[in-house]
């Protein structure tokens, strides 16, 4: 979904959990409700909070496998997974954060771009 840049929620796959996230207890998704032209009523759910939402992305981010080792390198230009990338210092064990920190550092020294990294230095500096 972030990455076509699609917001709300499949609540008609998700049925179940979209409800149980918007649940009083949770307030996690929110829903807005409408009437398309022909008069039904249309209802979507979106996460509060870009927050919550990376919440949930990261866990794609984490793990030995390939694949979650080729999202770490493949999103680090992507403003859209800034976030993710702030948790990931905290969630990440201490040496696998600072091998990323180092890849960040690389990116921005290649890229001019210091939007993920020297935040992800500043957040890292407490653990080390």
């Amino acid at each position: 979904m972030r990455l076509n840049d699609e917001q709300a929620l499949p609540g008609d796959k998700f049925q179940q959990v979209v409800q149980s996230l918007e649940d009083e207890k949770y307030k996690m998704v929110v829903s807005r409700q409408w009437q398309n032209e022909e008069g039904a009523a249309k209802r979507e759910w979106y996460f509060r909070h870009d927050k919550i939402m990376d919440f949930f992305l990261v866990q794609n981010f984490l793990g030995e496998n390939d694949e979650a080792k080729n999202r770490l390198i493949d999103h680090m230009g992507d403003s859209r997974f800034r976030g993710v990338y702030f948790l990931l210092v905290n969630l990440l064990p201490l040496d696998a954060a600072k091998e990323l920190k180092e890849k960040l550092v690389q990116y921005a020294a290649d890229t001019k771009d210091h939007t993920v990294s020297d935040t992800f230095v500043q957040l890292l500096r407490p653990r080390v």
